[in-house]
């Protein structure tokens, strides 16, 4: 690690710390690879099935929008967990951030991440032998503050400035969950309750403590825990240390609770216009007046980070059943 005062970008800067031997890496090559080894070791994979809760432990009874099935141990990694025993959404914050594509420009040599706010990322990638730069930033809290759409507009906005005549192929967004102590959770789902395990709240660094996690977990299951594992424990006395932000984290959902029924008897603005009136706009997890998201056409709960499809089907944990018909 070493200061670097002039990192060779389009646009004024005061250095940047620089971090040698990283590696960038094209995550749906990765997850096919992982998926193939795991095939390989005798487990089977199956898409498009969603979990709609767990019972029992010897063995864990899942019900699926497929049927049961019943294993001796689960783990939860859904983001925020779709159980809500442990109450691990009153210790998370789900958050959304942007990423658009871009060619006909020259990316620049390396990954970067900005320190200040709004934050931007930076790195290149490769589409049929034709170089592209990434822009990402612009985080928020799922379902709240600015329409979506805008966050989308200010990378590009932004783009334009430092890169004249960069032409957009892409644009998407990702959803991810901090926590309240700043560390990932990697553990029994309730003290004591091995059967049931969870990880998640990876703050948006998945390649580095999803890893973590899985390697924590992994070693819980076969007696071979590294040295580190407790400080990913759930049920830890170092949950006191974010017992603060926790407080703030709550406070701020009862504020959008309250916010969320009050917006349309005060006429208030909504992020985007609303495209269809024949679904609730109660979220099924814990009754938060879901928003419409008019990048990406779906229906955002501010509370906890559930979203819906446009026609009400879950997209997001932790809620597990659709927004009800009207």
């Amino acid at each position: 690690m070493r200061w670097e005062p002039d990192v060779g970008l389009p646009f004024p800067t005061r250095g940047g710390v620089r971090l040698d031997d990283q590696v960038q890496t094209d995550p749906v090559a990765l997850t096919t690879a992982l998926t193939d080894a795991a095939r390989a070791q005798g487990a089977t994979v199956h898409e498009g099935v969603r979990v709609l809760g767990a019972s029992g432990s010897g063995p864990v009874r899942l019900r699926t929008d497929a049927g049961e099935v019943t294993a001796g141990t689960v783990v939860l990694a859904t983001g925020m967990p779709i159980l809500d025993r442990g109450g691990f959404f009153t210790r998370m914050e789900p958050r959304r951030s942007y990423l658009v594509s871009f060619r006909g420009v020259l990316p620049p040599d390396g990954m970067f991440l900005s320190a200040d706010q709004p934050s931007r990322s930076l790195r290149a990638a490769e589409r049929d032998g034709e170089p592209l730069l990434l822009v990402g930033g612009e985080g928020h809290v799922t379902g709240r503050g600015a329409a979506e759409s805008t966050h989308l507009d200010r990378l590009r906005d932004w783009t334009a400035r430092h890169w004249p005549g960069a032409l957009e192929t892409h644009a998407w967004s990702a959803q991810d969950h901090g926590t309240a102590h700043g560390l990932p959770f990697a553990g029994p789902l309730l003290p004591g309750a091995e059967h049931l395990l969870v990880a998640g709240g990876y703050s948006k660094w998945g390649f580095t403590n999803g890893v973590a996690a899985a390697m924590a977990l992994a070693g819980r299951l076969t007696g071979r825990q590294p040295g580190w594992v407790d400080l990913l424990e759930p049920w830890r006395g170092r949950e006191l240390a974010g017992a603060g932000e926790a407080l703030r984290l709550n406070a701020t959902v009862g504020v959008h609770l309250v916010g969320g029924w009050l917006r349309p008897l005060l006429g208030g603005p909504d992020a985007g216009a609303e495209p269809r009136h024949d679904v609730s706009r109660v979220c099924t997890h814990l009754g938060g007046a879901v928003r419409w998201n008019d990048a990406e056409r779906s229906w955002d709960c501010p509370l906890h980070g559930s979203r819906f499809a446009e026609d009400g089907s879950v997209l997001d944990a932790p809620a597990t059943c659709g927004l009800r018909r009207v």
